[in-house]
């Protein structure tokens, strides 16, 4: 019988497939796992003794299934597999796979509550080893997925899914979790601190009901109405959710549907929030009829034009 409480689904390993706890390795530097060594011998001598210091590293694409509470959508992802040649360390205890930081946003965002724990571990790192801990002494649970790994023609193929998630109702704050793992994964996996201080946090587009969970102030923030092809721009110093309380109708465009929230970095000034509203409003009236400046000619190419931009 399985003793653990909480699960999303039973214990049960997929054929050929290994379990891997999510450790702080995943999101964070190292982007790196080890391979079971009693995996590895599953490979069987004919695989195995094909791989020496003229044939250890072999370039790979990760077919990722998300959890099942996030309908299980395909991704691929790249990565390395590699059998590194560490001294003390038998052949088949030195097999790795990295992958790139994309992979590790992926996983950051499947399981938050891991990302979380990983950071604060992370975070804490002195604390935590003068106290003797572990990363899994934080939090009070152990996600996994389950990895599998075949050989064919000579190249590797993985795979890896769900195998244990704590379920949403038994996380205790999960929306907190679901919320702040966003701003979390741009802060830690995105850049360094002085990258942090610059960059400004643009969330997906959202539903209206969505809008009351809102707490990030001193955003400049988009009103859509996709039916109509309608669009507001507007700034607050404020939360959305402040701006725009439960009930309260927008002072001059009511009938939108959904919103986006660009955040801006906390020391910005309320005359430089002010500027940049001004300036995409601006350029909005170049691009786009408008209510604001109907004699100034829009350009006539609007619905196929392309940003070029490659920062943002």
């Amino acid at each position: 019988m399985d003793k653990r409480i909480n699960r999303v689904q039973p214990t049960r390993l997929s054929p050929d497939f290994f379990p891997l706890d999510i450790h702080k390795s995943m999101f964070i530097n190292d982007l790196t796992i080890t391979i079971p060594s009693y995996y590895v011998k599953s490979w069987g001598g004919d695989v195995i003794d094909l791989h020496h210091e003229s044939n250890f590293k072999w370039d790979l694409e990760i077919e990722y299934e998300s959890p099942k509470d996030l309908e299980r959508k395909k991704h691929k992802f790249k990565a390395v597999l590699w059998l590194s040649f560490i001294k003390k360390r038998n052949k088949e205890s030195s097999y790795r796979i990295k992958w790139d930081k994309d992979f590790a946003i992926q996983l950051a965002k499947d399981y938050p509550k891991s990302f979380v724990r990983s950071l604060e571990y992370h975070i804490g790192d002195e604390y935590y080893k003068k106290q003797q801990f572990t990363e899994y002494d934080i939090g009070g649970f152990k996600e996994q997925v389950q990895v599998k790994i075949n050989w064919k023609e000579l190249k590797p193929f993985v795979k890896i899914k769900e195998y244990f998630k704590v379920r949403e109702e038994s996380q205790g704050f999960p929306n907190v979790f679901k919320e702040l793992s966003s701003y979390l994964i741009a802060d830690y996996l995105l850049g360094d601190r002085e990258e942090i201080l610059r960059r400004i946090q643009i969330s997906d587009w959202k539903l209206r009901k969505e809008l009351p969970r809102e707490l990030h102030e001193n955003n400049i923030y988009l009103l859509l109405n996709r039916k109509n092809k309608e669009l507001y721009i507007g700034e607050t110093k404020k939360s959305l959710s402040q701006r725009y309380p439960k009930g309260q109708k927008h002072h001059s465009f009511d009938d939108w549907s959904e919103y986006s929230i660009i955040q801006l970095p906390p020391e910005t000034s309320n005359h430089t929030r002010l500027l940049i509203e001004r300036i995409l409003i601006a350029t909005g009236v170049k691009l786009f009829p408008n209510i604001l400046d109907k004699k100034t000619p829009v350009l006539d190419i609007t619905d196929g034009l392309r940003l070029m931009n490659k920062k943002k």
